[in-house]
Parts: C-alpha cells; structure tokens; sequence
C-alpha cells in the first residue's frame, strides 16, 4: 500500500493533500492544524503546544471556545488565557468552509493539549479542499 512521506514526516509542503490523495478523501496540513474526512464529517486537529492545555481538566476544556459561524460556514478556535488580564487568542479561523456544517452537529474534544473539532457536514459529501478561498489563519 502507498504511504505519503508528508503525511509520515509531518511535512506539510509535501503533501499538497490533492481528492484521492488519502483513499478517496482530500486531508491536509497546514502550520497550526490538520485535517482530514468522512462522507458526512470533517474533523480539525488545532495544535496548541505551549498553552497549557494538556493538562488537561475542566479549567483547560473552560479556556476554549469554538464557534462555526451564523450560518455553519467557518470554524474559528479561541483559547482564554490562563490569567484573566490578559486577551485570549485566536488559533484558527477557517473561513468560508467549502461547505456549510451543522452546528448543532458539532462537538470538539482535548486530546494531548490540541483541540479536536468534529463537524457535520450539511450536504454528506466529499470536501476537495477545507477552505474555499484560502482564507485560513
């Protein structure tokens, strides 16, 4: 079976994660997350080294807040600070998503100090990228 080195070496400028790239499915990398699908979600790994998050608890899950946008067309994680004087920040603003998500059908996790969202998709197909216009910081 083929194995992407990119994918492998954690190298995000390798694998230009092209549809059928990863089985029938388009993934991908960037600086600050990873990506990858199913037929009816997408899942988002933002990676948040150096936060304080992998501590793990109510007070970590507490910092982070995760929104999709009025109408399901964006992702956009935030992380509080751990002292309230100073500003948040934002790690990840997707948008517009290549499809719309159902925001009541999304959920998101901590797993080892990054934060995991899970969203479902509104129409169940194949994503060819995760943002329409580039527009992902």
């Amino acid at each position: 079976s083929w194995v992407c080195l990119g994918c492998v070496l954690g190298v995000s400028w390798v694998c230009r994660a092209s549809a059928g790239h990863h089985g029938d499915m388009a993934s991908g990398h960037s600086e600050g997350y990873d990506w990858n699908q199913t037929d009816d979600e997408v899942e988002v790994r933002v990676k948040c080294g150096g936060l304080g998050l992998d501590k793990g608890g109510r007070a970590s899950a507490q910092r982070v807040k995760v929104g999709y946008g009025a109408r399901g067309d964006a992702l956009v994680v935030r992380v509080d600070s751990a002292d309230s004087d100073s500003d948040g920040l934002e790690l990840l603003k997707l948008a517009p998503l290549f499809a719309r998500v159902d925001p009541d059908g999304c959920a998101w996790t901590l797993d080892e100090g990054d934060v995991v969202v899970t969203m479902e998709k509104v129409d169940p197909r194949p994503w060819t990228k995760l943002v329409l216009s580039g527009n992902a910081h």
